[in-house]
């Protein structure tokens, strides 16, 4: 039986551990004997442990913060000594090259560092000892994997610097979603009444943070043009943050504070998705999205998607369902965009974006057997 070892924050929310532990799940179907350990450095228990457990998972609680340096990697490297295992895998970008410290001398057929973010961020609190820290934590992870992954190609370029270390292997493995609920059709016009909105509207989605990176405001800035040719037009945002605020304000200083509806965190993404006339998700695009799995959504319940350059061109399936616009365009830019893609009678249906998604290598099963492939000798 061969055991591997991830290292990770905790099963909570992060769309990491959420990713991974879909993955967990579905290899017990297709490789039930492998032995799983996650060891979440956060050490506080998360609502994804007991799914875990269930299916016959380990999770190891680390009993001291990172912050403690030494106390914490001397408990990690006896946790991987203890273990014995075959595979260390490792899911936190830079910071990893740290935690790979402590399987220094140790055996195992792999040790795998998985970047998921393009960001160079360590979390020392200091802006000036990040940048420190930088070149030293990416020297390490070089020194001490065998394989450095990428959720993108983006993401995997920007960490190793455009020029793969030498004698470590790189690769680029892409996440894998659930579709299941993206087959199941949605009532229009039931779900908006359950939202107490009018049926009647053309309705633009934002989904993720609200923050200043994933730039909702400026969603706001489009309804108010599309507006103008659209009158019908509201916006619905799906997430929490910061910017709920400035969102909000923005709103009311363009007069389209009755058109912008805000409905927290949801988890019904699937069917809202379905609802609404186009995905929105004007990001910034310094640094870039690591993936954008969101977008893979939309596409999967045939909705067209109008976005900026900070997403990576890898989450795009269907091409003629997407347009990317530069975040330095005028509104009226993206505006035209919109209309374009909502004009278009030639795109494919619901079912055949579907299909397309099905057959990709963001459908689950695929990916998962992509994951498990990571791990052979």
């Amino acid at each position: 039986m061969k055991k591997i070892i991830q290292i990770v924050e905790n099963l909570d929310k992060g769309a990491v551990e959420n990713w991974l532990v879909r993955m967990f799940l579905k290899s017990r179907e297709i490789e039930p004997n492998l032995d799983w350990t996650f060891y979440c450095i956060l050490g506080k228990p998360g609502r994804l442990d007991q799914q875990v457990l269930e299916a016959g998972g380990k999770i190891v609680h680390a009993p001291v913060t990172i912050s403690n340096k030494w106390k914490f990697l001397k408990h990690l490297r006896q946790t991987l000594k203890a273990g014995q295992f075959d595979i260390i895998h490792s899911h936190h970008d830079y910071l990893s090259g740290f935690y790979l410290l402590a399987s220094a001398g140790i055996r195992f057929q792999k040790r795998i560092l998985h970047i998921h973010n393009t960001d160079k961020a360590i979390p020392v609190g200091s802006p000036f000892l990040q940048q420190k820290l930088i070149g030293p934590f990416r020297k390490l992870a070089y020194w001490f994997s065998d394989l450095i992954v990428g959720i993108s190609v983006d993401t995997l370029e920007e960490f190793i610097d455009f020029k793969p270390p030498q004698g470590v292997k790189t690769t680029v493995l892409y996440y894998g979603i659930l579709l299941d609920d993206f087959a199941q059709p949605t009532n229009k016009s039931a779900k908006l009444q359950s939202l107490g909105l009018d049926e009647n509207g053309i309705f633009l989605l934002f989904v993720g943070r609200m923050n200043p990176i994933k730039n909702p405001v400026f969603v706001v800035d489009i309804l108010y043009e599309l507006r103008k040719t659209m009158p019908q037009a509201k916006a619905l945002f799906v997430g929490k943050g910061d910017e709920e605020i400035n969102t909000i304000n923005r709103a009311k200083q363009l007069g389209v504070e009755n058109q912008v509806h805000m409905l927290g965190w949801r988890d019904d993404i699937p069917q809202l998705m379905q609802t609404a006339d186009i995905f929105v998700f004007p990001r910034l695009e310094n640094p870039k999205e690591g993936l954008g799995l969101v977008v893979v959504e939309a596409q999967a319940a045939g909705l067209p998607v109008v976005l900026s350059n900070g997403i990576a061109e890898d989450a795009i399936i269907i091409p003629e369902m997407t347009k990317f616009v530069p975040l330095n365009s005028s509104p009226m830019n993206w505006v035209k965009a919109i209309t374009n893609l909502l004009s278009n009678t030639n795109r494919p249906d619901v079912k055949a974006c579907l299909k397309r998604v099905e057959t990709s290598h963001f459908e689950s099963r695929i990916a998962t057997e992509n994951l498990l492939k990571l791990y052979e000798k």
